[in-house]
């Protein structure tokens, strides 16, 4: 074996949860005495400096169309193009272990036989951070669904994830699965005054800011929030991140809904990719984060991990998933059943009006990038350095 462990991480994501993911785990492997090299597109978190290799050789995602057609050709064409470059890479590289940012089945049918004829023949071993691994969402018809799914798992030998699988989970038989936690994300910067930011959003004394923060997605229920604002009037919302997909209702629907209930006093919104500085004074200046997933969120929330950094409870639904279950078990805030307007509006009450003891520092011992690294080595059965490794 090679003296360091090398790794490469293929990484299209240009910013949001999976690129802040890369970045940090990377981080950590490097700490843990591996020689990481990162593949990303030019736009990869706004240019941020990182202690790994970075290797610009991966394309921005298309910009938006207004042909649906156009854009779905540019998407595939896009998806495909950077797994080939993967695929060279790994070709020229030979790296003792490939780490994929995320696992991911669209077209698979299309462009994994190149990673298949590496890992099965030429035996470099891939793995995949499955943050989803109920794979519900399908582009295409069923059959397409299910081969694209199954294809994209054949190079794997192994997929790292952050609680136990679900039954629903399309993970097959000879693929190892290895438990990792998903580490907190640090808020870079000098803390704002918080009384400034407040003001500047227009909060009134009495009144609790609650935080969405991130891409803004059906999938979020912000609209559900928004209505419960209209039962809660001590509750004053914040929308802070970019509309995920031109599938997802736009920023105009969320504005247009506040003022049609009434609402629209107590709603600020900010469009847009949201810089580190601004990430810190969204979070010092609110009370608490919302985190409304559907009943299709099966996975662990980024957002999750800002929050504890920052010391902000939660309000929290999805189906059984390492996010619920980080929030009961901690006590990180309130979780309340998925989808339900009611059930939005108890748990912003509850929080109003019943203190909460978080056990933050309980919950960060179990989420260190420096474990999250430890296990994906051990996993490769690769070295780690025998030093104290950072958090």
């Amino acid at each position: 074996m090679k003296s360091p462990t090398e790794l490469l991480i293929f990484s299209p994501s240009v910013d949001g949860g999976l690129a802040e993911y890369v970045f940090h785990q990377a981080e950590a492997l490097e700490n843990a005495g591996a020689k990481v090299t990162c593949l990303i597109s030019p736009s990869f978190l706004n240019g941020r400096a990182s202690t790994f290799e970075r290797i610009i050789c991966l394309g921005d995602p298309p910009s938006e169309e207004r042909s649906r057609h156009l854009k779905k050709l540019k998407m595939a064409l896009h998806l495909l193009a950077n797994q080939m470059t993967l695929a060279w890479q790994v070709w020229r590289r030979r790296p003792d272990l490939v780490l994929l940012d995320s696992y991911i089945e669209y077209l698979s049918p299309l462009w994994v036989w190149p990673h298949w004829f590496l890992a099965r023949v030429r035996g470099v071993r891939y793995a995949a951070n499955l943050h989803d691994p109920v794979r519900s969402y399908a582009i295409g018809p069923a059959w397409w669904h299910k081969l694209s799914v199954r294809l994209a798992y054949m190079p794997l030998d192994f997929v790292l994830v952050h609680d136990k699988l679900q039954d629903a989970s399309t993970v097959p038989a000879r693929v190892r699965v290895a438990q990792v936690p998903h580490g907190l994300y640090e808020i870079r910067g000098t803390p704002p005054d918080r009384g400034a930011v407040r003001a500047g959003w227009g909060v009134r004394a009495g009144q609790k800011v609650f935080l969405a923060f991130g891409f803004v997605r059906d999938g979020k229920n912000l609209d559900l929030a928004i209505r419960a604002l209209a039962r809660v009037p001590e509750v004053f919302l914040v929308v802070a991140g970019s509309v995920a997909s031109a599938k997802d209702k736009p920023f105009a629907f969320y504005r247009g809904l506040a003022d049609e209930l009434g609402v629209g006093d107590r709603c600020r919104f900010f469009e847009g990719f949201v810089t580190d500085t601004d990430t810190g004074k969204f979070f010092f200046g609110t009370d608490f984060v919302l985190l409304t997933y559907a009943s299709s969120f099966h996975s662990q929330s980024g957002v999750l991990n800002i929050a504890a950094g920052a010391r902000k409870p939660v309000l929290a639904s999805a189906s059984p998933s390492p996010l619920i279950e980080s929030v009961r078990r901690f006590q990180l805030g309130i979780a309340v059943a998925p989808d339900s307007l009611t059930a939005i509006v108890e748990g912003l009450r509850q929080l109003l009006l019943k203190p909460i003891q978080p056990r933050w520092q309980d919950y960060e011992a179990t989420a260190a990038w420096a474990d999250n690294a430890r296990g994906v080595l051990q996993a490769a059965g690769l070295k780690v350095k025998a030093v104290t490794l950072k958090t």
